[in-house]
């Protein structure tokens, strides 16, 4: 089953008087428990794809059709309700609230879906529990390692159970093992619960992962491979 298909899409930023192309014409397809890859150099316009997908911005040209239905023309409000349902997000900087603890943390996108009180406690804790973060529960995200909140960013991402988890340079900020416990931890979520990630990354440890590269280079696509079809 198709979780994304996105068809000539170009987005198009206004700088001044001038013009800036990000994504020029992209076209892509995401299935059901794929593991993707996006590659490129800064400025190639991953993280720019990443934010139409995820609902966050809207292409100047082109239709996203995610999970069947097509959103491009969608609504802010529709787009916010679809964000909160079916997507989950690992930042770069995992964006978790400083004031929050962790369980906090990872129920918040559960409040924000109206479940009660005790559900989203319930859904926490068997997630940290699942996770192996119990001891973490009761943190702010100060008292913790980065690869600790990298983990409760994760569980956060998953902890509605959505369609398709999308992450930004999950690595950037790990050391070499952290972060191929992340991945190696990813891939298992991937493996066993299905779960469809799409992942902008610079890291070879996360790429050869994937089940699939797309590389991009200044707003293009330029190549797709799978993992063994790749060098790093």
């Amino acid at each position: 089953m198709t979780i994304v298909q996105a068809e000539h899409i170009t987005k198009i930023f206004k700088e001044d008087s001038q013009s800036i192309p990000a994504l020029s014409s992209v076209s892509i397809k995401i299935e059901e428990g794929s593991f993707v890859a996006l590659s490129g150099p800064s400025g190639s316009g991953k993280t720019t794809l990443l934010n139409l997908i995820g609902c966050l911005d809207r292409p100047s040209q082109g239709t996203i059709h995610f999970d069947g239905e097509e959103i491009t023309r969608l609504p802010q409000q529709k787009l916010a309700q679809l964000r909160r349902r079916k997507i989950g997000f690992i930042f770069q900087d995992y964006n978790l609230i400083p004031a929050f603890t962790a369980a906090e943390n990872i129920e918040y996108v559960l409040w924000l879906q109206g479940i009660s009180s005790a559900d989203r406690r319930k859904r926490a804790l068997e997630i940290c529990e699942r996770f192996g973060i119990q001891a973490l529960i009761h943190r702010r995200p100060y008292e913790m390692s980065r690869g600790q909140q990298q983990r409760v960013a994760v569980a956060r991402a998953i902890v509605h159970k959505p369609k398709i988890v999308l992450g930004d340079e999950l690595t950037a900020n790990l050391d070499h093992k952290t972060g191929t416990e992340l991945m190696g931890f990813l891939k298992e979520l991937n493996e066993k619960d299905r779960i469809t990630f799409l992942y902008a990354t610079h890291d070879p440890v996360m790429m050869k992962q994937a089940n699939r590269i797309v590389t991009l280079q200044d707003g293009k696509i330029t190549n797709e491979k799978t993992a063994t079809q790749a060098s790093f």
